[in-house]
């Protein structure tokens, strides 16, 4: 019995540092946006492209799939931080802080209608692991918009 239970915890520990360590790649969000620029689609499906090892993770593995999110809203971070460098380096003031109110702005609201679905989904009798795991998922999502946003007004000016 002490044995099985063993494995079942290593194996148990192995999914979810797997699961920890599932990156989306900005390169493939990348070419899914100048996809979508080029087309003129929405490119709000490259957001869900990104997300889809985090959120495809089975029902019984809450916890690994909202450390996936917090782990790619990280990402997502990092690169909203390098396009506003870039936007800054172009050397226009006026169009950087432009771009820094509306993605500061941008996160913010989205952030409002995330917290707002937590205390709405904890007045159910869903689990607080599968709560976590959708307020992780509107964290990372409402990121993951501040950037297609950002880099598309980006795209758009040039």
């Amino acid at each position: 019995m002490r044995l099985r239970f063993g494995a079942i915890a290593a194996m148990s520990a192995a999914l979810v540092t797997g699961a920890a360590q599932a990156e989306m790649s900005m390169k493939t969000v990348d070419q899914c946006l100048t996809e979508a620029f080029d087309a003129q689609t929405n490119p709000n499906s490259c957001v869900d492209l990104a997300h889809a090892e985090c959120g495809g993770m089975p029902e019984d593995m809450h916890a690994a799939s909202a450390l996936c999110f917090t782990k790619t809203q990280e990402v997502w971070n990092a690169a909203i931080a390098e396009q506003m460098e870039g936007i800054r380096a172009r050397g226009d003031d006026q169009l950087s802080a432009v771009a820094g109110i509306e993605t500061k702005y941008d996160v913010l609201s989205a952030l409002l209608q995330c917290d707002r679905m937590e205390e709405l989904n904890r007045l159910t009798d869903q689990s607080a692991e599968l709560v976590a795991r959708q307020k992780a998922g509107c964290v990372s999502t409402a990121s993951g918009l501040a950037y297609v946003r950002l880099n598309w007004r980006a795209r758009s000016l040039q």
